[in-house]
C-alpha cells in the first residue's frame, strides 16, 4: 500500500514539475498571443460574478462559449481566474494518469510497462506546453480517459452521461464515438446493435451541441463559426512551421513507438480485442487535426486527444516486444 501511495505521489509531483514552467501561461522564451485564454478567464469571472465581459460577446469567442465546463470548474477555486484554470489543468492531467493506470491494468498489460506508459503520458510535450496556459484541453483529456475507463467497465449509462458532460468540455470529445462503436463491434457484431448504439451516442452529442450553441452567451449576436475549410487555411498551415512542429512534438515518443512498430500492429490486433478500438480512436483524433489544418490555425493540442488511446496501445506494443524477446530466448 505504501508503495502505491509513493508511486502515485511521484506521478503527481511529475505532473506539477512538468507543467510548472508554463504555469499561468508563462511565455518563457516564446511570445505567443493569449488566444482562448482571455476568453476562458472571462468565463471564470462570469461564473463567479455574473459579469459578461465584452470579449464573451465577440466573434472570437464563439467556440470558447461552447466549452463552459472547464471554466465553470475553475470558478469554484478561490484564486485568480488564470491560476484557477492552471490548477484544474494540473489536476485533470493527474487524474487522467490515474485513470490510464486503471485502464492499462484492466487491459492486462504488464506492471513494468504500465508504469512506463504512465510516465510517457506525464513526461510529454503536451503536458509541459498546454496544461497550465488557460486552455480547456486538459479537461478534454480527462473526460476522454474517463470515457474509455467506463466503457471497459461496461458502465454504459454512466459513460453516456459523462459523454454528454464531455461535450460541454470540448467538442473534441467526439473522438470517443469511433472507439465506443468498435468496442461494441468487438463484443457483439450484430449490425442492429451497432446502429442502435451509434444512434444513441450521436443523438447525445448533437443534442447537447445544439443546446449549448443556442443558449451560449453570444448566441444572440448572430456570429457564424469561422471554422470553414478553405484552400487559404490549407496553404497557411502548410507553410506555417508551428503547425508541423507542434504536431511532431505532441505525438512525441509514443507516436514514434507506434510508427516504428507499425508492422507488428496486425499481430497485436489479432491478439488483443481492444487494440482495434484504440487504433480507431487514434485515427479519428488525427482526422480532427486534419480538419483543423484546413479550417483554422492548426495546433498540436488537437492531437493530444489521441493520448488516452495512444498510451494503452504503446503498452500493448511494449508487451508484444517483450513476448517476442522471451520467445527468441
Amino acid at each position: 500500500m505504501n508503495k502505491i501511495f509513493q508511486k502515485t505521489g511521484m506521478i503527481f509531483i511529475c505532473v506539477v514539475l512538468i507543467a510548472l514552467p508554463r504555469f499561468n501561461r508563462n511565455q518563457l522564451w516564446l511570445e505567443r498571443p493569449q488566444a482562448d485564454m482571455a476568453i476562458h478567464t472571462a468565463m471564470v469571472d462570469y461564473f463567479r460574478t455574473g459579469n459578461v465581459q465584452e470579449i464573451l460577446l465577440s466573434k472570437d469567442s464563439i467556440a470558447a462559449n461552447w466549452r463552459p465546463l472547464f471554466p465553470f470548474m475553475a470558478s469554484w477555486l478561490p484564486f485568480s481566474p488564470i491560476t484557477s484554470l492552471s490548477i484544474i489543468g494540473i489536476l485533470s492531467i493527474f487524474f487522467s494518469a490515474m485513470l490510464l493506470k486503471r485502464i492499462i491494468t484492466k487491459l492486462k498489460i504488464s506492471n513494468q510497462n504500465m508504469w512506463r506508459c504512465i510516465y510517457l503520458f506525464v513526461i510529454s510535450f503536451p503536458t509541459f506546453y498546454y496544461t497550465t496556459i488557460g486552455y480547456v484541453d486538459p479537461g478534454l483529456i480527462l473526460f476522454i480517459t474517463l470515457g474509455i475507463y467506463l466503457i471497459l467497465l461496461q458502465k454504459i449509462p454512466l459513460f453516456l452521461l459523462f459523454f454528454g458532460f464531455g461535450v460541454l468540455m470540448k467538442e473534441g470529445i467526439i473522438v470517443l464515438i469511433p472507439f465506443y462503436i468498435f468496442y461494441v463491434w468487438s463484443k457483439n457484431k450484430s449490425k442492429k446493435n451497432i446502429f442502435l448504439k451509434f444512434g444513441i451516442i450521436c443523438f447525445i452529442y448533437l443534442t447537447v451541441s445544439y443546446f449549448i450553441r443556442e443558449f451560449s452567451l453570444n448566441a444572440a449576436e448572430g456570429h457564424t463559426l469561422f471554422w470553414q475549410p478553405s484552400f487559404d487555411m490549407l496553404f497557411y498551415n502548410f507553410n506555417r512551421p508551428n503547425s508541423w512542429l507542434s504536431l511532431i512534438l505532441t505525438l512525441g515518443i509514443p507516436g514514434m513507438i507506434v510508427l516504428k512498430n507499425a508492422s507488428n500492429l496486425k499481430q497485436i490486433i489479432l491478439s488483443h480485442s481492444m487494440a482495434l478500438p484504440l487504433i480507431f480512436g487514434i485515427i479519428f483524433s488525427l482526422i480532427t487535426y486534419l480538419f483543423a489544418f484546413i479550417s483554422t490555425v492548426a495546433d498540436g493540442r488537437t492531437v493530444w486527444a489521441a493520448y488516452p488511446f495512444l498510451i494503452p496501445l504503446v503498452g500493448y506494443i511494449l508487451d508484444n516486444k517483450r513476448s517476442l524477446a522471451i520467445g527468441d530466448e
